[in-house]
């Protein structure tokens, strides 16, 4: 998958890398840059709405503690 993503977008990303997107409790915009985010959104088919509904949903969480 990585190899395919550089190929296909230019785009590197490391297998620490990974592991850090799927950090839950790191924010998205600290685990990974917009270029990234972009690049395996389309190479997984994800939903970015979804992707960003959930995050602002833990964002709103956190401020009201």
């Amino acid at each position: 998958m990585i190899r395919s993503i550089h190929d296909e977008y230019g785009i590197d990303i490391s297998t620490s890398m990974l592991s850090r997107y799927e950090d839950e409790l790191t924010p998205v915009p600290r685990r990974m840059s917009i270029e990234a985010l972009f690049a395996l959104a389309v190479y997984l088919d994800l939903d970015l709405n979804e992707l960003a509904r959930e995050e602002i949903k833990q964002i709103s969480s956190k401020k009201h503690y």
